[in-house]
């Protein structure tokens, strides 16, 4: 059983930091709120999402019991938790023609329904079948040497120019400067941050390349963020973390680098 209400806004600043990676995955509801992970078709980016139970006006769960297979009696510990699959398109465009401040939220597993409902407006959202979709991944272990914490505006709009120049972006820290470089057949982008004008610098030498394809849709994905936290290496993974919900949610992507030929 899960019945919840949430203000409409907060649900799809959740559900747009979802969509900048995935159209569609499996969610873990359980007591202490919502979890997913997924990567996306081309296993280029990855997303980790966590959204506490108190960021919701109302929120109740209760996960069904397992029933015993074959007579033997099951002494494992089982989670307390449900596994949806979730359209997150589907409902990111229900959210979007709401108009109403609180949108209620009830499961029906049984018929894999999601019911929705805002003011007067009812819509019901067939589930997809988890089964069918991709298994959770695996965070990989990996060590970042540099990390940088930067307004997240600052960030966007140098990707938004960085679009106009070329296909990929440079990720990079020369000491205690952090810069962000995009280069063209004709033009050339460089963005230069010392460590007083950031929120964070780990010093250090190394750069990164990355498509600003991903880069460019995750920036929208942060829209909400005041900042983000850029974990860097080099020829590296990029993981971007940052906080939506007013802290009570947690959003971290990682990124596959493109390594530069000789």
């Amino acid at each position: 059983m899960f019945e919840a209400k949430i203000d409409v806004s907060v649900l799809r600043e959740c559900i747009e930091t979802i969509t900048a990676i995935v159209d569609e995955g499996k969610i873990k509801i359980a007591e202490d709120g919502l979890k997913l992970r997924a990567v996306d078709p081309a296993n280029v980016a990855m997303i980790s999402f966590e959204l506490q139970s108190d960021v919701f006006d109302e929120f109740r769960f209760a996960a069904k019991e397992k029933e015993a297979e074959s007579g033997a009696e099951d002494t494992s510990e089982s989670k307390a938790e449900t596994e949806i699959g979730m359209d997150f398109v589907k409902l990111l465009g229900i959210l979007g023609i709401g108009g109403r401040k609180e949108v209620e939220l009830e499961l029906d597993e049984h018929a894999q329904k999601l019911f929705t409902r805002m003011g007067s407006l009812a819509y019901t959202i067939s589930l997809l079948d988890p089964s069918s979709l991709r298994k959770e991944p695996k965070v990989p272990e990996l060590e970042f040497p540099v990390q940088v914490t930067i307004e997240t505006e600052e960030f966007r709009r140098t990707i938004r120019a960085a679009e106009k120049i070329g296909d990929h972006i440079v990720l990079g820290v020369d000491g205690e400067v952090f810069y962000m470089e995009a280069e063209g057949e004709m033009d050339k982008l460089r963005l230069s941050l010392r460590k007083e004008q950031l929120i964070h610098l780990t010093p250090g030498t190394l750069h990164s390349l990355y498509s600003l394809d991903y880069i460019s849709a995750m920036s929208k994905g942060m829209s909400h963020a005041e900042s983000i936290t850029l974990n860097l290496g080099k020829d590296y993974p990029l993981q971007i973390e940052f906080e939506v919900a007013d802290g009570k949610g947690k959003v971290s992507y990682l990124l596959a680098p493109r390594i530069e030929s000789e």
